[in-house]
């Protein structure tokens, strides 16, 4: 065998890009932001924080079933 088969045979599939650390960040941002000014800002920040972390755990159980399934 190869050294190009055994690279090839050992890579891992490159993940999708994706906007949900961007997100976490800013909800986090929002968050803290809503401490010292307004308590509206910093439940929006805790809505955006829930929608990426949830938009971010569907990416990885999505991308987990394509590499179980063989897609």
């Amino acid at each position: 065998m190869s050294e190009s088969e055994v690279a090839s045979s050992h890579e891992s599939p490159t993940p999708q890009p994706t906007y949900a650390p961007a997100a976490m960040a800013l909800g986090i941002m929002m968050l803290l932001w809503g401490v010292t000014t307004m308590w509206i800002m910093s439940l929006a920040g805790l809505g955006v924080m829930a929608w990426s972390l949830w938009m971010w755990i569907n990416d990885i159980r999505l991308d987990w079933k394509k590499e179980n399934t063989g897609e």
